[in-house]
């Protein structure tokens, strides 16, 4: 018989071991109070950062038994994304000196979840599983919207480069600031049109052909209402780091002691920092042999940065910042993008994945995050 002492242990055997690195809040509290040296409150949030997300990964994981695979991989997607959005927003208000940042870790989350994270379920569940499937379908329809969204956002970041071989911006160099602004502002809403689409594509009119051959039923371990509860509230408490985050970024960048390059901390340090729920989720997954929600989550979250997060951030900073943002990245970090893309063709469209492409994967990731750390 169960007495109700037993509930709470209970209860507590059900949270990802990750999750108890939310002690480090208090401890966050503690060295914002004390004005704390910015490097130990920028390594104790990013732990505690951490915790949050894996905890909210587990919310979002048990909504999604109750909502099914493409609607818990959207919903995993939007709750995972949410730390990302905020982490950035923070780096909005705090003005254009952090947009190389922010622009970062956008890069960073679509590099993370496209190569790291959907490489790591590919490995780890090809391990176990000669070959697994997801749907063909999808594949195509995801892969071709990548090449959409690269070509948006890069079209800005080539326009900065006309001054130098465009005879009519070299004589009136300051007509590409106002073009560069015009088409990040043009992609951004036609971004966030296309994301309206998807939805209505893989929710409505094509559901029954995304949906998985093969149904997993499992059994919630919270109940809706427990598990909206813990989403919030550790909404609110990602909110409070990722300020703590971000502020201590700058504090360092306007101390002179960052000892690793801007390009490296925000497309490495906060897009894994700020994509470790869904990350984890999708990777866990697929070791279940459930490659349909791996691959919903892990690219879901990948376009949803390109065509939601990023082009609110464009037109948030018309009302946050002090001057608007445009999608200016480095040539280091569109050639990145565009080598993420290219694996993926060739690799997805088939439908299948197996522990070598995940590999494949993962070199990619990891070389790029070598070049990023010597990048100067």
């Amino acid at each position: 018989m169960n007495t109700d002492a037993d509930q709470p242990r209970a209860f507590l055997a059900t949270i990802p071991k990750l999750s108890y690195l939310l002690i480090f809040l208090p401890v966050v509290i503690v060295l914002k109070i004390a004005h704390a040296d910015p490097i130990a409150i920028f390594i104790c949030s990013g732990i505690a950062i951490l915790g949050t997300v894996t905890l909210i990964g587990k919310a979002t994981e048990e909504i999604a038994v109750y909502a099914g695979p493409l609607w818990g991989g959207l919903l995993n997607a939007t709750f995972g994304n949410i730390t990302e959005l905020i982490i950035a927003m923070f780096g909005l208000v705090a003005g254009p000196t952090m947009y190389p940042v922010v622009l970062a870790s956008i890069t960073g989350s679509i590099l993370g979840n496209l190569l790291l994270v959907l490489g790591a379920a590919m490995l780890y569940g090809g391990t176990k599983y000669q070959t697994q499937s997801f749907s063909r379908t999808g594949a195509h329809v995801n892969v071709g919207m990548l090449w959409v969204t690269l070509i948006m956002l890069s079209v800005p970041t080539v326009i900065t480069l006309l001054p130098q071989v465009d005879p009519v911006f070299v004589e009136h160099p300051e007509w590409a600031s106002t073009f560069v602004q015009e088409s990040s502002l043009t992609a951004a809403i036609l971004l966030l049109i296309l994301y309206g689409l998807t939805l209505v594509f893989s929710l409505r009119t094509h559901r029954f052909l995304l949906r998985p051959d093969v149904e997993h039923h499992e059994t919630a371990e919270w109940s809706k209402e427990l598990s909206a509860g813990i989403l919030l509230g550790a909404t609110l408490c990602v909110a409070f780091l990722s300020e703590s985050f971000v502020g201590a970024i700058e504090h360092m960048r306007e101390a002179g002691t960052l000892q690793m390059s801007e390009l490296f901390i925000g497309v490495i340090i906060v897009a894994v920092v700020g994509n470790a729920a869904e990350g984890m989720v999708a990777v866990w997954v697929a070791r279940d042999n459930k490659m349909e929600l791996s691959f919903q989550i892990a690219m879901g979250s990948c376009l949803q940065v390109a065509l939601l997060v990023a082009p609110v951030l464009v037109i948030a900073s018309y009302f946050l910042a002090s001057e608007p943002m445009s999608l200016t990245f480095s040539l280091f970090e569109i050639a990145s993008l565009g080598a993420a893309v290219l694996v993926s063709s060739a690799a997805l469209n088939d439908g299948e994945s197996n522990w070598i492409e995940g590999a494949m994967f993962l070199a990619v990731y990891l070389f790029f995050a070598v070049v990023f750390w010597f990048h100067p």
